[in-house]
Formats: C-alpha cells, sequence, structure tokens
C-alpha cells in the first residue's frame, strides 16, 4: 500500500460581496466573540460546557467549531499555566472573532463567469453575503481544483483536494475569507534522506543518497538579518518602554516586525523547498526542538531563545515540503553539534567551529546536520549507523539572505548585487529581483549589457532568472559553478577545471541553451584554463591572471 501524505494550506481571498449587508458580518463576529467568551467563562469556573447549553443566533454548526475553539484555547492555557508560563487567561470584549464554518453548511462555493463565487450563512434563512473571491494566482488554482474534485467533475479519479472549514475574518475595514483545503499526496519510495539544523542565523541542510551510499551536498543558509530584524524592534520597543510610551504604539511596532519575520521565513523556506524538490524519493529530518525555551537560562540566553522563530520556521517548512509529498520526521536534538559523525566521539565546539578529540574538524551546524541525518536514519529507515562511520563529509557552501534595494524585495545568493562591466560583459550572481534591475537597466541607452555571466549554482537555484535574461535578449555566460574561494581556477588542476566547467555548463545550458562566453570567479585563472576552456568548448573568455 503506497504512503500517503495529508499536507495542509490556507487559502486566503478578499471577499467582494454582490449581495447582503456588510454590517451583519461585524454583528456576526462580534456573536462569536461573545459565544467565546461565554464558553471560557464557564470553564474557568469549572462548569460543563455542552453545546446545547450556548444560546446563539449563528448557525448550528458553526456555533459548535466557535465552542470548539473555545475548548482549544482553555486547554493550551491549561497546558502553559502547569509549566508556569502563564497566570492569567485573557477576555477580550468588544473585539471581533473570526467566525469558523463547515464547507456546505456555513458557507459554500463554486465556480461561475470563471469566478471563484461564495455564499455565507450569518444567521439561518435570514441573512447571508453573496459575492466573489479575489485570490492569489497560486490560490485561485487550488480552489478551483478542489472544487472541481468536490463538485464530481473529476468522477473516478483519486481526490487529491478537499476544502475543508474557513474563517471569515476582518482586516481594518476588508473582509477576508480563509479557506483551509487538504491535499493527498502519495510519497514515493525513499532514496535520498536529508537532515536539517535549525540555528540563530542559519540552517544547515545535508543530502545523502541511500543507494550509492555517500553523502550528495552539504550547503548552509545564512539568515542573520532574521536576528538584527528582532534585535532592531527589541531596542525601539525598549526604548519606547524607557520614555513611558503607550501600549498602542508598541503594539503597532510588534506587528510590524511580525510581518518582516513572517515575510522573510517564508521566502527562506520556499527557496530551501525548491531546491530540495530536485530530490525525488526524499525524507527530511529535523531536531525536535520543542521545549527548548522552557526553565530559566539566564537573561541573555532567554532572550536570545525567545527571539528565535525555530518554530514557526519548522513549520513552514513541513508543510511546504508534505504539499509536494516530501514526508517530515523529528529526531532528538540533544549533542546534535557537539558529536562527531565520523566516529560518534563527544568534541568541543567553539562558536561555529567543531573539534574532535580523534582529530576531525568542521563547521558545528554542518556537523549537526550530519548527525540529525543519522539519527533519523537510524531510527525511521533501520540503516545502521555503522554505514555512516569513516565517510567523507562532503564540501558545504554558503548562501546568503541579504535585503535587495529594488521594490523592498529581498533575495538569497551570495551578494546583492555583483557585477563589473569590462570589455562588454557583465557578470552577476543575482536573485530574480536584481535581474529585473538589469534587463531594465538593459534597455537604457545609457547602458546595453552584452553578455551576462551566471554561476552554475545561481541557474541551478534560480533558474527563472537565467530565463529572463536571456528573453531579454542578453547572451548568457558562464562564471563557473560555485563562487567560492576554495574553487578558485587558479588552484584547480587542469582535470579539476575540466570537470568543474563541464559541471557548470551542462547547469546552464539545460536552462539557457548553448553558452560560449566564460568569464573565471574572482578572475583568477592559471595556465591550464585556457587549455580547458578549448577542451569544454568554450570560445571567449575575458579573465585576467591573479
Amino acid at each position: 500500500m503506497v504512503e500517503e501524505l495529508a499536507a495542509i494550506k490556507t487559502a486566503i481571498g478578499k471577499l467582494v460581496i454582490e449581495e447582503g449587508n456588510p454590517a451583519k458580518i461585524d454583528e456576526a463576529l462580534l456573536e462569536s466573540r461573545r459565544v467565546f467568551n461565554e464558553v471560557l467563562i464557564k470553564l474557568l469556573s469549572g462548569e460543563r460546557v455542552r453545546d446545547k447549553d450556548i444560546q446563539s443566533f449563528l448557525a448550528s454548526n458553526t456555533k459548535q467549531r466557535i465552542i470548539a475553539k473555545a475548548k482549544e484555547a482553555f486547554n493550551s492555557f491549561k497546558e502553559l499555566k502547569a509549566n508556569g508560563r502563564a497566570e492569567k487567561l485573557r477576555i477580550y470584549d468588544n473585539r471581533p472573532l473570526p467566525l469558523r464554518m463547515n464547507f456546505g453548511e456555513g458557507y459554500n462555493l463554486w465556480i461561475e463567469d470563471d469566478k471563484v463565487m461564495f455564499r455565507i450563512t450569518l444567521i439561518p434563512r435570514k441573512e447571508y453575503i453573496k459575492g466573489h473571491l479575489k485570490l492569489s494566482k497560486e490560490h485561485d488554482e487550488i480552489v478551483r481544483k478542489a472544487l472541481e474534485e468536490k463538485t464530481g467533475e473529476k468522477k473516478g479519479h483519486r481526490k487529491e483536494y478537499n476544502i475543508t472549514i474557513a474563517e471569515l475574518v476582518k482586516r481594518k475595514s476588508e473582509y477576508y475569507l480563509h479557506i483551509t483545503i487538504t491535499k493527498s499526496t502519495p510519497v514515493p519510495p525513499i532514496r535520498y534522506a536529508a537532515g536539517v539544523d535549525l540555528n540563530e542565523d542559519n540552517i544547515a541542510i545535508t543530502v545523502y543518497d541511500l543507494t550509492t551510499k555517500e553523502f550528495v551536498e552539504s550547503f548552509i543558509v545564512d539568515y542573520a538579518i532574521i536576528k538584527f530584524i528582532r534585535h532592531y524592534w527589541f531596542t525601539i520597543r525598549k526604548r519606547l518602554q524607557e520614555h513611558g510610551s503607550r501600549s498602542k504604539k508598541k503594539l503597532g511596532f510588534t506587528r510590524k516586525e511580525r510581518r518582516q519575520i513572517e515575510y522573510l521565513l517564508h521566502f527562506v523556506s520556499r527557496r530551501i523547498v525548491d531546491y530540495l524538490s530536485k530530490y525525488s524519493g526524499l525524507i527530511v529530518f529535523m531536531e525536535d526542538l520543542n521545549g527548548i525555551g522552557n526553565g530559566n537560562k539566564g537573561k541573555r540566553m532567554n532572550k536570545r531563545l525567545h527571539a528565535w522563530p525555530f518554530h514557526k520556521l519548522q513549520q513552514f517548512l513541513k508543510y511546504k515540503l508534505e504539499w509536494i509529498g516530501i514526508p517530515v520526521r523529528f529526531v532528538e536534538a540533544k549533542h546534535t553539534s557537539r558529536r562527531c559523525p565520523l566516529c560518534g566521539a563527544l568534541g568541543i565546539r567553539h562558536k561555529k567551529m567543531f573539534r574532535c578529540p580523534n582529530g576531525h574538524t568542521g563547521h558545528a551546524d554542518r556537523n549537526a546536520s550530519v548527525n540529525i541525518l543519522i539519527r533519523g536514519c537510524v531510527m525511521y529507515l533501520h540503516v545502521p549507523c555503522s554505514a555512516f562511520r569513516a565517510m567523507r563529509l562532503p564540501n558545504f557552501r554558503m548562501w546568503k539572505l541579504r535585503r535587495l534595494r529594488w521594490r523592498g524585495e529581498q533575495g538569497m545568493g551570495h551578494r546583492e548585487h555583483a557585477s563589473s562591466r569590462q570589455g562588454g560583459a557583465v557578470h552577476c550572481r543575482l536573485k530574480v529581483g536584481g535581474c529585473e534591475a538589469l534587463v531594465q537597466a538593459g534597455g537604457s541607452p545609457k547602458l546595453k549589457l552584452g553578455v551576462v555571466h551566471f554561476t552554475g549554482e545561481m541557474a541551478e537555484m534560480f533558474p527563472e532568472a537565467v530565463e529572463m535574461v536571456r528573453d531579454a535578449g542578453h547572451e548568457i555566460g558562464c562564471h563557473g559553478y560555485d563562487h567560492s574561494p576554495q574553487r578558485a581556477f587558479d588552484s584547480l588542476r587542469y582535470e579539476e577545471q575540466v570537470e568543474e566547467l563541464k559541471r557548470a555548463k551542462k547547469v546552464i545550458e539545460d536552462v539557457a541553451g548553448r553558452t560560449e562566453s566564460f568569464r573565471a570567479p574572482m578572475l583568477r585563472i592559471n595556465e591550464d584554463t585556457v587549455r580547458a576552456l578549448e577542451e569544454t568548448g568554450f570560445k571567449t573568455y575575458g579573465s585576467v591572471a591573479s
């Protein structure tokens, strides 16, 4: 029997109301809050709450959903209180609470005139609202597929999507419908395993091939900008508190910080998942970090742990991976960065450096990702631990998340913008937003771009960027496979240069077609480079010897 993953995604659509009174929505949201508060008060006083004991003008299934949500909140409060992390349960008055409804009962969706239509029942047989939803392109596609399967247009096929509950939310003066959609995805036979180590300023990933029993690759995504943003807003709030500022102003800053952090976490997780999706039959292992913030570890460490959004990043990675059919499992986090993956001995970690008593050294975070991978393979795939001993670890690559200045976009690459214009050629290592700026600049009479050189690594990670530049009429050149100093061409033998050039050329040509121009990373070549270029079919190059 084929294992299936039940992944969950929330599609968000803005309500365009065509029938009904929007003022009735506000009444329903306030009634939702009243029911929610009534249930909490009864539970706090020790009373037993049954659905029939709560009176409301809302639909019965909608009322049941609100009661269930209140019970969940109460159980969470009891758990936090038992751990000493909460003392009092806040009960808000006159604050609208999202209306939670069942599909087909509290709300309904269908397609009409190529629009996704909605009908929401506010008061049974009395008040309703009707109109269409404005959805993003991705969410619109998912909702349409789910509705096609729900209405039986794909009868006889395996049902992949299912629409369940939805929440009616008011933000400022606009109304939105948050639709929960589940997707059943079959899991292919496992061939690759990946270990993921989350840290304050980066995330380390190592991939292992279970068939060849070799490590495929290892890379570290540096997102120190997230730590900086946390510290920035912490400083702002501290200064406001010192000057006795009103809590409303501080709350506004908190919301802005949360939006910035969530955007960056979504961006990082999306890029990682897109990159890992090339491995068919992958399983991902992550650390179980629940309870890491419990207890008193000192003022400084407590602040660092509470500012670390590890749980949110784990959840973003988990649901994105499961959505494309990649299962995620969790392992114990103890000593992952202090244990040697080659001999199993406990070593010493100093900042980012790990040293084993038997002489092995390496990056501590990459070391942790390998240990997580080994623990997951032993626990879930029943691979003996001895299979990983005395193996050669791969070199790791570093990706950096930085802010781009164009349209406030965020980019992930070696640098924000690295380009030089010599002899009509421009070499770059860019995110898509940067390529958009270069393409637009190429249309200016003051700057005509002739050749844009990409590293093979960037072409592999961001093929859309290469296609964008190519479609603008520019020639695509090769800038080696990666830009690490360890792989500079002046330090490679002839055979290694040929192998590096073939690898980079294949990746770039798979995306952009034939490429014949080359520019060495960091402009560093040796006496064997010209011969290696002729061997691999390059005709033009613009590099100077170091």
